[in-house]
């Protein structure tokens, strides 16, 4: 069997999204989207969290008609992680330079 590796060698706000949904790591039971560890939910990043048979039922009136929405829940991000040298701010991606990123 040959070695494989998926690797990411630099960082792109525009697919991190994708990145994050294949690199979803699950038991069948319980998955966590790849996002990374310091990551909070905003506009590049969607971290989360999801336990099967978790979902959420919402009742809708649609054009006359109640229609039932069933939805995952994204549970709490147990993942979150962030750092800051000394007093510095606290790390934000997007406004350090980037010397390396694998």
């Amino acid at each position: 069997m040959q070695d494989w590796m998926l690797v990411y060698d630099h960082f792109d706000p525009a697919a991190e999204r994708l990145r994050e949904a294949l690199c979803t790591l699950g038991n069948g039971y319980f998955a966590t989207r790849g996002a990374a560890e310091e990551a909070d939910a905003d506009e590049i990043h969607y971290p989360g969290t999801y336990l099967a048979g978790g979902y959420n039922r919402l009742k809708s009136a649609i054009a006359g008609r109640v229609i039932e929405h069933e939805d995952l829940v994204n549970l709490p991000n147990w993942l979150y992680l962030t750092f800051r040298l000394e007093d510095g701010d606290w790390l934000d991606i997007r406004e350090v330079e980037i010397l390396s990123y694998r």
